[in-house]
């Protein structure tokens, strides 16, 4: 395999030379270029127009964040190259659209255990992986499936503070515009320590060094909280996301009655209670699904017919023109909820008729609040105070370990005129 450099925006060259040449193979395989058509933000780029950047670019950054870890922390070799192939590949298992897809999937595998089962199942990618290291596959999946020790080694894939979060922020951050991703991310790694703090077989856990970490860490926490806030929770981002999901929800209904409209057949079938092959489920991705939305909504090829539901077709319209629904903001009481269900259910039905469930959402983003499992949970030493602490700590001293909930009423826009008293009304009595 050749020597090969990536020129990448966030983190410069990012090459795989030496021993990393035979990567070069799993690149090539199709599960691996199927990166390339999922969009790493979902429905973000509809507001920020330069989100177009792809998994495949963000799976590149992981793995280079991943290498300078383990570099860092003098990691044994074959740890070593587990964590970064598992940084590698940590998203290989996603479905279209960002994480929208594992609700359209209710009921299915989330994107862990479809990586795990696409690194098991698919002969193109286990035989790369074998090139790589024999048995390779097998110890990846003990990422996915929380079994791989030493365990710190997984909480650099996966925790509060791991290389896919690390990249995915800069990154995002980068194509968006947004200000708010910015951190010291050399600070953070040259804070980065494995030390004892368990007692039993595996006693290795990753922790920060408080003196050394502290404000790198707390500007990492910051920026992510700030990046739900205004990006990934963006209103007009919440609303698309919504429609899609009520696309792909009318399909699965018209699917399990066996009426559903051409275009994605992997989904009816899942809609009908079959299991997908892992190579159906690689052709799921976000051209696949757009193609078929675009059908859907009389936009496809000459000849070909629109979907014959008046909902499918005109909430496919909607979204492929972006025609987006709007948004009334309603604080942070989740109990405004309860209180407004109801009218705004019979204002939706007096103009869409048995259709309304379509068209009104109260939407509840829940923002950061990250309270990690005992298994993604990082350790900070040396604070002044308490000697050893979670990451938790950290955020509870910041105040950003409680969730906050910002509550909207996502609707379409013929019914705001209707709906914005009810919200004034329901605001009033909070």
């Amino acid at each position: 395999m050749k020597h090969r450099v990536f020129r990448d925006p966030v983190h410069g060259l990012i090459e795989l030379g030496g021993d990393d040449r035979a990567l070069g193979r799993v690149l090539e395989t199709r599960a691996f270029q199927r990166l390339r058509r999922l969009h790493q933000m979902g429905f973000a780029w509809l507001v920020y127009p330069g989100a177009e950047h792809s998994r495949f670019g963000h799976a590149l950054g992981s793995f280079h964040v991943a290498r300078r870890v383990t570099r860092q922390l003098g990691l044994a070799a074959d740890v070593s190259r587990h964590v970064e192939v598992a940084a590698l590949l940590h998203d290989i298992g996603h479905g279209p659209f960002s994480h929208s897809w594992e609700q359209v999937a209710a009921g299915d595998l989330d994107h862990e255990a479809w990586g795990a089962r696409i690194v098991s199942e698919d002969l193109e990618l286990g035989t790369a992986l074998a090139e790589v290291e024999p048995g390779l596959a097998e110890a990846l999946c003990g990422f996915w499936r929380k079994t791989y020790r030493p365990m710190f080694a997984r909480k650099l894939v996966s925790s509060q503070l791991d290389v896919d979060r690390m990249d995915y922020l800069l990154r995002d951050g980068h194509y968006s515009g947004a200000g708010y991703a910015t951190f010291d991310l050399e600070w953070i790694l040259h804070a980065l320590q494995v030390q004892p703090v368990h007692a039993g077989e595996d006693p290795a856990d990753l922790v920060i060094d408080y003196r050394r970490g502290k404000y790198a860490v707390e500007q990492y926490l910051f920026a992510r909280s700030y990046m739900y806030a205004q990006v990934y929770h963006h209103k007009t981002v919440r609303a698309a996301e919504w429609i899609f999901l009520e696309v792909m929800k009318r399909f699965r209904e018209l699917a399990a009655a066996r009426c559903e409209p051409a275009g994605l057949e992997p989904l009816a079938r899942m809609a009908r209670g079959a299991d997908l092959a892992v190579d159906e489920y690689l052709w799921l991705d976000d051209v696949s699904l757009t193609g078929a939305i675009d059908t859907w909504a009389g936009r496809g090829p000459s000849g070909t017919a629109a979907a014959a539901d008046d909902v499918l077709r005109d909430l496919s319209q909607r979204l492929v023109a972006r025609r987006l629904f709007k948004t009334i903001e309603l604080g942070h009481d989740p109990g405004v909820i309860e209180r407004m269900a109801e009218p705004v259910e019979r204002a939706a039905r007096a103009h869409f008729g048995e259709s309304a469930r379509y068209y009104v959402h109260l939407d509840n983003a829940m923002q950061i609040g990250y309270r990690a499992s005992a298994e993604e949970e990082l350790y900070v030493v040396g604070h002044p105070v308490h000697g050893t602490v979670t990451l938790g700590r950290l955020l509870d001293d910041l105040e950003l370990g409680r969730p906050m909930s910002t509550i909207r009423l996502v609707c379409a826009p013929e019914l705001v005129e209707s709906l914005r008293p009810i919200a004034e009304r329901a605001l009033r009595s909070t």
